[in-house]
């Protein structure tokens, strides 16, 4: 066969798949985290992509221009990469997700998560500030019996060698350990779902957890038992505070939506916002669920101060690492 007439015979094959090759790697440049949608012509390329294969070799075999040969040889190329690159199941999109593609996404909206850091990590220093100058503040925060119940929970110690910090039965820990995932994400699950009343929800529950905390540090150390209260949450307060700054930030970026949806309608822009945060939510739940265990399984532990402070300081570190440096090649 003539090589004019063996072009002629494949022209419209071939230009659909290269039309479907364009169409797909523009879908892989703007990769959002979500699976793209199926075509039927996505159902079709395989068996294309099987006969590209053949072509090319019969176009070598024939001795066919170089110019046709190297244009079925860069189609196969590029089909191979996207056909068995491709991606069918949900564990390795997780996977990719977490070596990367997470960091990529917080670093992609740090400009809500260093507003998000900022509302609560303010009143928390402020109250932190002011009941530790002007104790009896802490009963305009919180109620007589919540104060009574926080010296209660910190001021109780165990001396074992003479190793001080909080005691709990180990008994208790998994019973804990759900009461922790509970409190973690009802807190969390607030600071994003507060996004969709134009974002006054999340900037509420963060100034208030803000204040609450602060306020609860301060009482603490008033009382003391700053020694018991630092051995206990310096272990997961990165993965905690880390997790809430996050969903905060998620609910920022959904009422920033609502308020300037641009050309967009407002339900559009919700939607496209909502697509756009839904890998920052699941990393964030990922953390908290981290923090759970640390704070069940590791926080109530006797060991030193400095043992505890030195997994603190560890596992802070690891955490700001992995934002900072991992996921460029995924961002790129």
């Amino acid at each position: 066969m003539k090589q004019e007439r063996f072009e002629a015979l494949h022209h419209d094959e071939w230009n659909a798949f290269e039309n479907w090759l364009g169409h797909r790697l523009k879908i892989i440049k703007n990769y959002d985290g979500k699976p793209p949608v199926a075509t039927i012509e996505d159902h079709n390329m395989p068996h294309c992509y099987r006969n590209v294969c053949q072509q090319l070799a019969l176009a070598r075999d024939r001795g066919y221009s170089l110019i046709l040969i190297e244009r079925l040889h860069n189609m196969v190329l590029q089909g191979h990469d996207i056909l068995y690159s491709a991606d069918s199941g949900i564990s390795k999109r997780i996977f990719h997700y977490i070596a990367g593609g997470f960091a990529a996404d917080l670093r992609e909206n740090k400009r809500w998560v260093m507003l998000s850091a900022l509302l609560i990590l303010a009143p928390w220093i402020i109250m932190l500030i002011v009941v530790r100058i002007w104790p009896d503040f802490i009963y305009i925060v919180m109620t007589p019996e919540e104060v009574h119940q926080l010296d209660d929970m910190y001021n109780s110690t165990y001396v074992l060698g003479g190793k001080l910090g909080v005691f709990r039965e180990s008994d208790s820990n998994w019973m804990m350990f759900g009461f922790y995932i509970y409190n973690n994400i009802s807190i969390a699950f607030r600071a994003f779902a507060g996004g969709l009343l134009a974002g006054i929800g999340s900037v509420f529950t963060l100034v208030y957890n803000g204040i609450y905390m602060g306020a609860a540090e301060a009482r603490i150390v008033n009382i003391g038992a700053g020694r018991n209260f630092y051995s206990f949450v310096v272990g997961h307060s990165a993965f905690e505070i880390g997790g809430i700054i996050i969903s905060g930030a998620t609910g920022l970026k959904l009422g920033w939506s609502l308020i300037v949806p641009g050309r967009l309608s407002r339900p559009d822009s919700l939607r496209k916002a909502g697509r756009s945060v839904i890998g920052l939510i699941c990393g964030s739940g990922i953390m908290l669920l981290i923090a759970a265990m640390i704070e069940a399984f590791w926080s109530p532990h006797n060991f030193p101060l400095a043992v505890k402070l030195s997994a603190g300081a560890f596992f802070f570190i690891i955490l700001v690492s992995y934002f900072i440096f991992t996921g460029r090649r995924h961002a790129a």
